[in-house]
């Protein structure tokens, strides 16, 4: 009997250090970890994660990492990054939804001896983040949000992080390439849209590399995109009242293919008139699509909107 619970503790030990030493950035490694856990990936959430130690290391040079920073890795999903980055930073707060990839994290992160990963088991769109990273500051850290998003968050979450009083520092994302040209879009592209004005009001943004779908398990439709956006101090323009200009904004994109006259027309009770005349004062064409106005026209229209 106590032979067989001696070789039962050794078998425990060796399945451990196996564990240990089994890296999740190899797709066969960390397909029998989460197979022998029961956790099978869900597409549906976005759930595809990084299998490529050269991808990773990109993204983690790209971050600029130091001792003094405080990492929010969002979807950390088996923790390619997070386990990674808590060797070069001060503390990282690894944010997944799923349980069943929580609880490996977690045992992951202590199978390795990594006390400074705090993991949190949520949904992110539902977390006072801003709480995370405002302690951060008070400890003197640099907060930085590192993390290859689920797709379908990207725009939700990009409002949430960007849109509060405490913003991060900076953001280095893997987001779907597509979500990553809108984010960089110039005026009068294609892609140019809300999405675009939001990361240029806010950040000083640039695409630091593409990623080829098959670096991920599984694997994912698309190719995906890594980019640097760089919080400014202040709103890259001034503008007197933010809820009111990006009233504005909505209105010209959700009405893409309409002049920017009628897609303003009856927004804050004004008229056709009303809008065409302040149009005319902020030196804009009433018969230009929204798609085409820059952040500083849609900054100018906005002052003249509030004023009104």
């Amino acid at each position: 009997m106590n032979n067989t619970r001696g070789q039962d503790s050794i078998i425990g030990q060796t399945q451990e250090t196996a564990d240990a030493e089994a890296k999740v950035t190899s797709p066969s490694s960390l397909r029998e970890m989460l197979r022998a856990r029961g956790i099978h990936p869900r597409r549906a959430q976005g759930q595809h994660f990084l299998v490529d130690e050269n991808i990773l290391n990109k993204i983690l040079k790209g971050a600029s990492l130091g001792k003094n920073d405080l990492v929010i890795d969002i979807g950390a999903g088996p923790g390619a990054l997070s386990l990674v980055m808590a060797k070069q930073v001060a503390a990282v707060i690894a944010i997944e939804q799923d349980r069943g990839l929580a609880a490996f994290l977690r045992e992951q992160k202590d199978l390795r001896g990594l006390t400074n990963i705090t993991v949190i088991e949520g949904d992110v769109r539902r977390l006072d983040l801003e709480t995370l990273w405002s302690k951060g500051k008070i400890r003197g850290h640099n907060v930085k949000v590192v993390a290859n998003l689920p797709y379908y968050l990207t725009t939700p979450l990009l409002y949430k992080l960007l849109q509060g009083d405490n913003r991060p520092a900076m953001l280095v994302i893997m987001v779907q390439l597509e979500a990553a040209r809108r984010m960089l879009a110039e005026p009068g592209s294609k892609d140019y849209g809300a999405l675009s004005l939001l990361c240029q009001y806010y950040c000083k943004g640039r695409l630091l590399f593409k990623v080829s779908r098959h670096v991920f398990y599984p694997q994912p439709e698309v190719d995906s995109a890594v980019i640097l956006l760089e919080t400014l101090p202040r709103p890259s323009v001034s503008v007197p009242d933010e809820a009111l200009f990006w009233q504005i904004v909505r209105a010209a994109f959700q009405k893409r293919r309409k002049t920017i006259l009628n897609a303003l027309t009856g927004l804050g009770e004004f008229d056709r008139e009303d809008w065409e005349q302040m149009l005319g004062q902020a030196g804009i064409n009433s018969a230009r699509r929204g798609e085409t106005l820059s952040l500083q026209e849609f900054a100018k229209l906005g002052e003249i909107f509030y004023n009104k």
